[in-house]
């Protein structure tokens, strides 16, 4: 077999640009039948970056997460992020935004890239099982996939409100292995009578750096409207503990006095 050397008469081990017409052959098995709880595809990972899992089947109702090990024993979740082009059950597969695991119950047609910067071992793992198999084909490689030179857009909103003089609090809710990081963060209140109001409003927040704090007057003219907080993160404020809600609350503002609360946000890690 012919053999390339470098300059120093060393086994040449690096890649060559693929030429017009050029195929290669690789004997290696890269794919797995995966149709039973806790049953997984794994790759030694060897100074890799980022792996690629593509996941095919006509019908299978099971879940799928994608977990990294640094001793080659012990694993934690990624997560990844939906290629363009897969179909499934999942909404993430349209949007593109980052998920914690991979939920199908018909048939799927999807891939998935996960930064695995620093770790020995990956794998994608059925950690939820009813019926059928999917074949799962696993690649790693030393580039990256995508370099973000920008904050990623807002993939998700919640809005919430509440009765005149309720407190409203919107939910960021909780997922496996995910932070929130918050782009947008809008407080409103309108009024369908006036309030002569002295009292100070604190809104509030949990499961943000510092928790912080909005204190505002609680007077309002018959129908108004007031904007009290309206803050946009060049740079997302991102939630202190992942896999945990994170809420902001707006408390009772008056006797016909409404509260509108609306967060833009993604996850990510």
């Amino acid at each position: 077999m012919a053999q390339i050397l470098d300059a120093r008469g060393n086994e040449f081990v690096g890649s060559l640009d693929i030429i017009g017409g050029q195929t290669l052959t690789d004997a290696r098995t890269a794919s797995a039948t995966l149709g039973a709880l806790n049953a997984e595809i794994l790759m030694d990972l060897n100074g890799k970056a980022v792996a690629t899992f593509d996941i095919r089947s006509a019908a299978v109702n099971a879940t799928f997460v994608f977990e990294a090990s640094i001793d080659g024993t012990n694993y934690f979740a990624l997560p990844a992020r939906p290629l363009p082009g897969s179909t499934g059950a999942a909404a993430a597969v349209i949007s593109e935004s980052l998920i914690a695991q991979f939920v199908i119950n018909g048939a799927v047609n999807a891939a998935f890239a996960v930064g695995c910067t620093g770790y020995r071992r990956i794998r994608c793992r059925v950690s939820a099982y009813t019926s059928g198999s999917a074949v799962v084909t696993g690649r790693a490689t030393e580039a990256d996939y995508a370099i973000i030179a920008q904050p990623q857009p807002t993939m998700l909103w919640v809005t919430a409100t509440a009765a005149a003089n309720t407190i409203a609090t919107a939910t960021l809710p909780a997922v496996a292995g995910m932070f929130h990081h918050i782009t947008t963060l809008l407080l409103m209140r309108n009024a369908t009578a006036a309030l002569a109001g002295t009292a100070t409003l604190i809104h509030t927040t949990t499961n943000l750096p510092g928790n912080p704090a909005f204190s505002v007057g609680n007077a309002m003219v018959a129908g108004g409207t007031q904007t009290d907080v309206s803050l946009t993160f060049e740079n997302p404020l991102k939630s202190s503990v992942a896999n945990t809600n994170t809420t902001i609350v707006m408390p009772a503002a008056g006797l016909a006095v409404l509260n509108r609360i609306n967060v833009g946000y993604y996850l990510g890690a």
